[in-house]
């Protein structure tokens, strides 16, 4: 009977110290904003944003003029505000932002703020006169049957050739600026993100933030504790440090296997349909960060079940070392003279 009942909490404790080693790898990276960054930029998201900016930036938004120039010309005018790594603080930024919401348990939609007032002083500045050169230049010459309206609020489709281009360029200059002007010195695309995308997992209605995450470790890893330890006492007075290292060897046996599984074949089973609501092009990157996310829990688990294996050695060794209280010599009594 009580090696049926030790097997049998030796089966749980085997199944609960493997799903506890799985969450505690998993919480001790996943609230770090590093990871995410380190992440982007091994996947190369950074070096592709400042390649095409305009898959991720619509300035359009901000300046509704430019919405009627080319695509190609909209990609240089991108290329020439946007100020040298803003796109990877911003996205930086971005995930901290959502992390610090996270943990403080937020509710509603987080606020991540886009800092606008680079873009701002470059258009008010030599980018922005260079942005209107190239907008004007690239304005054909009006043929003899054309008559463009000429207004602040748009570019024209055409300009005639009696024009002078260099007082367009500068109205356009200005009108860049005036733009600039108008700008938010910051932006929150929280509210904008929301719309399609929910942010955190939700249990009962209700989303799970930081302080339930550590409540539920917590329950997991007295439960464990207690399961083994219970394992090990109903087995007998004898034996029970061999006991706890045999049932240690199993649990960390499963969880070295498990890690190895994760790391080799789970990111093959991430579903791009999880991240259809990120839109064509983030859904891509939201993947890339989820396969990652999913091998770096693998690494930490099989880091977690070499660490284990180890100890359930040093426990089986020092259990061997003791001898049954049965075998051991009787002391002889001592009498008083």
């Amino acid at each position: 009977m009580q090696k049926l009942g030790t097997l049998l909490f030796g089966i749980i404790f085997v199944m609960l110290l493997l799903i506890t080693t799985l969450a505690l790898s998993l919480r001790s990276f996943v609230f770090d904003p590093g990871f995410y960054v380190a992440t982007l930029k091994a996947k190369g998201v950074f070096q592709r944003l400042a390649q095409d900016p305009l898959r991720f930036v619509d300035l359009t938004d901000q300046i509704p003029q430019l919405a009627t120039v080319s695509e190609q010309l909209q990609q240089r005018v991108v290329a020439t505000i946007l100020p040298a790594d803003w796109l990877e603080k911003q996205m930086s930024n971005a995930v901290q932002a959502w992390l610090e919401w996270f943990v403080a348990d937020g509710t509603g939609a987080p606020e991540i703020q886009i800092d606008l007032r680079q873009i701002r002083d470059r258009l008010q500045g030599p980018p922005g006169l260079q942005v209107a050169s190239e907008v004007v230049n690239a304005i054909p010459n009006c043929t003899a049957d054309q008559q463009p309206q000429l207004s602040f609020s748009q570019l024209p489709e055409c300009i005639p050739q009696v024009f002078d281009r260099s007082v367009i360029v500068d109205q356009v200059a200005k009108m860049l600026s005036e733009a600039a002007t108008q700008m938010p010195p910051q932006y929150d695309i929280g509210p904008r993100l929301a719309q399609g995308v929910r942010f955190g997992p939700t249990f009962n209605g209700q989303r799970i933030g930081l302080t339930m995450v550590n409540t539920i470790l917590w329950v997991l890893v007295l439960g464990t504790i207690g399961v083994w330890a219970i394992g090990a006492l109903i087995g007998g007075r004898t034996g029970r440090l061999a006991r706890l290292g045999g049932m240690l060897l199993a649990g960390s046996i499963a969880v070295l296997g498990a890690g190895v599984i994760v790391y080799v074949f789970g990111s093959a089973f991430v579903p791009q349909a999880w991240f259809v609501d990120l839109g064509s092009e983030l859904s891509p990157i939201g993947r890339s960060v989820a396969q990652a996310l999913i091998q770096q829990l693998g690494v930490r688990s099989i880091l977690g079940g070499t660490a284990l294996f180890i100890g359930s050695l040093g426990l089986i060794g020092v259990g061997a070392l003791q001898k049954p209280r049965s075998l051991q010599k009787p002391r002889s009594p001592q009498y008083r003279s």
